[in-house]
């Protein structure tokens, strides 16, 4: 199986929320996404980037992870649990795309996407980074 055929079965492993892992170095811990949000809001205006790519294999493995990191965080109608679903679908859809294009988790592209999945792993959520620094939390709401 390859890298990115490994990394998107697991995305089902995901303990969402458990708390149970260890944080990555450098990251801000805040006790809720509205937090954490509040936070980055007063240290920069950020905005998502968007990954675009002609490679149809680079578009398979965004859309496959997309959809499972969504399915498997839930898709309740409440704005923030939708929020938290679209940052986890967003991240493992990184990881991913970096597998895909480059087929090696070594790849420095890659190695950030893996550093911010590895948040979700851990049982926390990934907002945002900010100069290096990666705003994280412990609860949706």
């Amino acid at each position: 199986m390859s890298f990115l055929n490994d990394f998107l079965a697991s995305i089902k492993e995901v303990k969402w929320f458990s708390q149970a892992g260890e944080l990555p170095s450098a990251c801000l811990l805040f006790d809720t996404r509205a937090d954490a949000v509040e936070a980055a809001q007063n240290i920069a205006r950020y905005t998502s980037a968007r990954y675009t790519s002609a490679d149809a294999a680079w578009n398979a493995a965004w859309n496959a992870a997309w959809g499972a990191a969504w399915e498997a965080a839930g898709s309740a109608s409440q704005e923030a649990v939708e929020n938290t679903a679209m940052d986890a679908a967003r991240d493992a859809s990184l990881v991913a795309g970096g597998m895909s294009a480059w087929n090696n988790p070594t790849e420095p592209n890659t190695v950030y996407a893996l550093r911010r999945w590895s948040v979700w792993q851990a049982g926390f959520g990934c907002l945002c980074d900010i100069r290096g620094t990666l705003y994280c939390y412990r609860r949706v709401v």
